[in-house]
């Protein structure tokens, strides 16, 4: 997986996964984004600290939204 915040722009465009359900996972593996700043950090509208995007990764794991 390239970038997890693509995948899940397009996972939630696509009705595969809401983003309230995939914030609560990124919270459950100590994402510290607020879900509206979450949203800001998947649009690229906001920047957050690097290992969040191995947060969000496991997040869409969790929900079976990405490949092996």
């Amino acid at each position: 997986m390239n970038d997890p915040r693509h995948t899940a722009r397009n996972l939630i465009k696509q009705r595969a996964i809401t983003l309230d359900r995939l914030w609560i996972r990124y919270w459950a593996h100590g994402g510290n984004a607020p879900a509206l700043e979450f949203d800001a950090y998947l649009h690229e509208a906001l920047v957050l600290h690097p290992f969040d995007l191995k947060i969000l990764t496991w997040a869409l794991e969790d929900l079976g939204a990405t490949s092996r």
